[in-house]
């Protein structure tokens, strides 16, 4: 005979469950870029002090447009070619 549950089904505890999903191969590429170009500009930056114009031009200007665009390109889905056999 089965036995009377003592707690009702709202305080009963539920197991809780994660859906682990694997980052795309694209976005992890990504994100090395930028972790690349960051450490780079930095280790740049330090080995370099006194070239302003290098630090302006590459900090300033490439540097923006560079995460822009990898930030794009990772975040990107990857096309399969619809004409493939």
């Amino acid at each position: 005979m089965p036995q009377p549950s003592t707690a009702s089904d709202s305080e009963a505890p539920h197991p809780t469950t994660f859906e682990v999903t694997v980052l795309p191969r694209r976005a992890l590429w990504g994100v090395v870029g930028l972790v690349v170009l960051t450490v780079g500009s930095l280790g740049l930056a330090w080995s370099l002090p006194d070239v302003t114009l290098l630090h302006f031009l590459w900090v300033a200007q490439a540097v923006p447009v560079l995460y822009l665009l990898l930030a794009w390109w990772g975040t990107q889905g990857s096309h399969l070619n619809d004409e493939a056999p």
